[in-house]
């Protein structure tokens, strides 16, 4: 996967962004590229954001890369000591545990804390992965706890950090480039879900949310020939305020849209 930085513009802001993305400007960051032209949109693409549980996709990632797609198969097993909210999954499977498979599906489809905590031990601990995250180019992504903390969502706490640029580097270059072999690629890309999206889009990717009303999102969406790799985030709201996936889904198809007419 390479898009050159040169084919990327500004979105705008504004009233006329605002007016796109049906929120405040200030409460969104995002980066797009089209895979079929090379063109692409972002707005503040560089600016930190929490990066939740989204650091489930460069964990397993790194499981898959170091032992290959067998690896999926291997069993974990947890106790209750280890739950943590949310556990929409991982809470039915005390003791038995689950597959590293079933982890990612859980962490990737359902933002399952108690799964990504769990892919996040098995494959080294935060430092490893964002070693990982290094040697795939991403500069900017920086795991440093595990749930509940990375997904605090401080404004000023530089830990638990990423880029919509950085999420879309990673992941494109896991899901779409050469840092898996062809058949470790198909099987990891396989644990993603899909959705569609208005507009006739289906995306293909995964989700998270955090306090501060903190949502992200990164994923490719597919219409017909077109590809375009994706991320985005949505910040609005005090402490106690939930992020919310429709908020950040809402941004994600209002961009696409936007795209349809920018490009």
């Amino acid at each position: 996967m390479d898009v050159s930085r040169r084919s990327f513009v500004a979105a705008g802001s504004g009233a006329g962004l605002a007016a796109v993305l049906g929120r405040p400007p200030d409460e969104v960051t995002f980066w797009a590229a089209d895979l079929l032209t090379g063109r692409g949109a972002r707005h503040h693409a560089d600016e930190p954001r929490p990066v939740l549980t989204l650091s489930a996709g460069a964990a397993l990632g790194l499981l898959v890369a170091r032992h290959g797609p067998g690896v999926l198969a291997r069993r974990v097993r947890y106790g209750a000591d280890r739950l943590v909210a949310p556990s929409p999954v991982c809470a039915w499977h005390v003791p038995g545990g689950l597959s590293v498979g079933r982890l990612g599906d859980a962490a990737l489809r359902r933002a399952d804390a108690t799964a990504t905590n769990l892919l996040l031990t098995r494959a080294g601990g935060p430092a490893a992965v964002t070693g990982f995250c290094r040697r795939l180019g991403d500069r900017r992504t920086r795991v440093d706890r595990l749930a509940p903390g990375s997904c605090a969502g401080a404004p000023w706490d530089p830990q638990d950090t990423t880029t919509t640029s950085a999420l879309a580097l990673t992941h494109g270059t896991l899901l779409l480039g050469t840092a898996l072999p062809p058949p470790a690629r198909a099987r990891f890309a396989g644990l993603f879900p899909t959705t569609g999206l208005r507009g006739g889009w289906r995306l293909t990717g995964t989700h998270s949310t955090g306090r501060y009303g903190t949502a992200a999102l990164v994923g490719t969406a597919a219409r017909g020939r077109r590809r375009v790799l994706v991320a985005a985030t949505v910040r609005a709201g005090q402490p106690a305020v939930p992020g919310s996936r429709a908020a950040v889904t809402g941004v994600v198809e209002a961009l696409l849209e936007g795209l349809d007419r920018w490009w």
